[in-house]
């Protein structure tokens, strides 16, 4: 077949996400039915025949693909595979004949099931880890990913997170930190953490703190790093600008770590600009073949692969990509189908972002919705319902409870075996009658600490800690018996708060207070509601105001240039730039920078934004400060910092220009990262990429 043409056969039989008109998707029903039709008669062979794009990525798909297998299938039409695994020998079939399925197939054969249909084949195909009993990923297995998530990688408030994890009956799976700075300093500090608890209550469980898989491999060299982590995308473009790496680069870092989790996503290489003109259904599938291919390249000495799971953070990414909740059922349905297709063992992160629209309710009701019908080996576990770094709503861990409950089905038998021991669960897998789990679990790490102090008085200063976070904002320490309660009270507050910011404007005040010199520009975004609609429209500054940036330097130019963007929390900037701003200029002057006396004030400015700034003004470095983030509670800045030139000394902004090339410092707040603390870290990373003439991954 003609590449080209089956890139728009299989662009328009996916069912309507926004995400896909960017590479010729359809909001017509009717041409996508047609589409579907046409490519359910397709044979595999003319699929596997068909390379859609020439990258190394391509390549590790088929180097996995089992060539005896690939060839009984080649005859099968996309509809009589649909029919196989529709059958009752489904899981049969699919455990003899996976591997010989390229990536593109099984996305074929997803497009063109209902979601009835998807629900049925999800519910029937599991890829079990090896264990006793009750194993991760197997039939009667539902369990979860402790996210102890901190705004300022504060130890005390992710030790608390965790335990109250484990006092629901969560992290049975894997503790997997994000942590707010991704310096390898943090790394090393957050995975001794993360170890010490596991260590000290004889966990059963892996744990993973989230940065990507160069500084982990850089971290190992000084601490254990139990579970090596990376995100996959479908395209060598979407990789190197992830991670600067391609598929062999990747499998060769991933054969030093014991265990290896991945996470994915629809519609990350579209946001980024390197789809190469691939369907976000097509571009998931073939992240789950990445992740098959370099579980085959890290096979043990038996032949068995190595511990590896995979999570699809379904919905993070906003209504750029999808907005509906019927869009979200639709794409946990079609990527639980895919991930086992691949042989995989994948949860979900069942999550939305704060401006797709989605209330708390709404989303609790979709998860609960998901867990039934896609029965994923598991889910996210934070505090609240809403994360407190990375601010977006998921699973809480008091849902954890009522989904095992709903579903029947069990955490992993050793750790159910071990939380029993604790005190947490009974020998069914019921949480005890007890209520204060996480205290009891506090002074049970404190004691095997060596603390000597008695359970009582451990119990009671876990107490008094848990009271001190939920006075700053924490979800977590609530009697069980009311905490549903508060929590949903505290959560619609968040939503509310989020919602706020979402359409918040500068504060004249402040701008003044803090940029005394300042010139203000707006984007292509005609208003607020067409800047998060469409977050294009965010990116380039308008013909009038360019001009205007284009004139404001003669021959002279300074070496940075900062920009303030009101993001998505124009708050965010009003409640942090009269406190960093005058930090950040006297740390950049005492680091020997030449900062410009005016800095662009952009309305409805995303990240992109600046770089157009960049190329209309001709600087060498930018300092983007974004509102971003709504819905922690508070109101987080980010910086995004880029050089320039290129390689030869020549301009290079665009922007195109792809955010591997930016170095970012998020989470700027008071009770994040401090903007004393977070100027000092700007001025630094600012002289460097002036001494070394490079930025971002570089």
């Amino acid at each position: 077949m003609n590449p080209q043409e089956l890139k728009q056969l299989l662009v328009r039989a996916n069912r309507f996400k926004e995400g896909d008109l960017l590479v010729g998707g359809t909001d017509d029903e009717r041409e996508s039915q047609d589409a579907r039709a046409q490519l359910a008669s397709l044979r595999l062979a003319d699929l596997t025949r068909t390379e859609l794009i020439a990258d190394e990525v391509t390549e590790a798909l088929d180097r996995v693909l089992d060539r005896k297998l690939s060839g009984e299938l080649s005859s099968l039409t996309v509809a009589e595979v649909k029919d196989a695994l529709l059958s009752p020998a489904a899981s049969r079939w699919a455990f003899e004949y996976r591997d010989g399925l390229s990536s593109e197939a099984i996305a074929a054969v997803v497009k063109i099931m209902t979601d009835d249909e998807l629900s049925k084949a999800a519910c029937s195909l599991f890829n079990p880890l090896p264990g006793a009993g009750v194993a991760i990923g197997s039939r009667g297995h539902f369990g979860s990913r402790i996210q102890p998530n901190s705004p300022g990688d504060d130890e005390e408030e992710i030790l608390l997170s965790i335990l109250e994890g484990l006092s629901f009956g969560c992290g049975d799976v894997i503790i997997g930190l994000n942590p707010a700075s991704d310096d390898v300093e943090t790394i090393i500090r957050l995975e001794d953490l993360l170890r010490r608890v596991v260590d000290r209550l004889r966990l059963p469980t892996r744990y993973c703190v989230l940065s990507d898989i160069r500084k982990q491999t850089t971290a190992r060299e000084r601490t254990r790093v139990d579970v090596g982590f990376q995100s996959l995308v479908g395209t060598s473009a979407a990789l190197a600008g992830m991670v600067g790496l391609d598929v062999q680069g990747l499998a060769d870092l991933s054969r030093g770590f014991d265990g290896l989790y991945f996470e994915t996503g629809q519609g990350s290489e579209i946001t980024n600009g390197a789809a190469e003109g691939i369907d976000m259904v097509t571009l998931e599938s073939r992240s789950y073949g990445v992740a098959r291919a370099i579980g085959d390249s890290c096979r043990g000495a038996d032949g068995e692969r190595k511990w590896m799971i995979v999570n699809d953070v379904a919905g993070f990414i906003g209504p750029e990509v999808f907005r509906t909740a019927d869009q979200l059922v639709r794409a946990c349905l079609e990527d639980s189908v895919m991930a086992r297709l691949h042989g995989l063992t994948m949860g979900l992160d069942v999550c939305a972002t704060f401006h797709m629209r989605i209330d708390p309710a709404t989303l609790r009701e979709l998860t609960r919705e998901i867990v039934t019908r896609a029965a994923p080996a598991y889910l996210m576990a934070v505090a609240g319902n809403a994360d407190p770094m990375l601010g977006y709503m998921t699973t809480a861990f008091r849902d954890h409870p009522e989904l095992r409950g709903r579903t029947g089905k069990r955490i992993a038998s050793t750790m159910q075996k071990r939380l029993a021991e604790l005190g947490v669960m009974n020998s069914n897998g019921e949480l005890t009658a007890r209520g204060d789990g996480a205290a009891s679990l506090y002074a049970a790490y404190a004691k095997s600490g060596g603390d000597s102090r008695s359970f009582e008085a451990l119990r009671d200063e876990a107490d008094r800690k848990y009271a001190v976070l939920r006075e700053r904002g924490f979800d977590l320490g609530y009697p069980r018996d009311s905490s549903k309660v508060l929590a949903d009270g505290r959560m619609q507050a968040i939503y509310d708060h989020a919602r706020r910011a979402l359409f918040a404007s500068f504060d004249d005040s402040v701008l003044a207070g803090a940029s005394p010199n300042h010139l203000r520009v707006n984007t292509r975004a005609r208003d607020r509601d067409d800047y998060l609609a469409h977050p294009p429209s965010g990116e380039l500054i308008c013909d009038k105001d360019a001009t205007r940036l284009s004139s404001l330097y003669g021959a002279r130019r300074p070496q940075v240039q900062i920009v303030v963007s009101d993001g998505l929390n124009a708050n965010a900037v009003n409640e942090n730039l009269s406190e960093l701003m005058p930090a950040l200029k006297q740390q950049l002057a005492t680091a020997g920078c030449d900062v410009a006396d005016t800095e662009v004030v952009v309305r409805n400015g995303r990240v992109r934004a600046g770089y157009h700034a960049g190329a209309l003004l001709e600087v060498e470095v930018i300092i983007h400060l974004i509102g971003e983030r709504p819905g922690t509670g508070l109101n987080l800045l980010s910086a995004y910092l880029t050089y320039g030139r290129d390689e030869g000394g020549s301009l290079r902004w665009s922007s195109k220009m792809d955010h591997s090339r930016t170095t970012a410092i998020c989470g700027i707040h008071r009770r994040g990262k401090e903007p004393s603390i977070a100027a000092a870290e700007m001025a630094r990373a600012a002289r460097r990429m002036l001494d070394e003439q490079r930025s971002g991954i570089g």
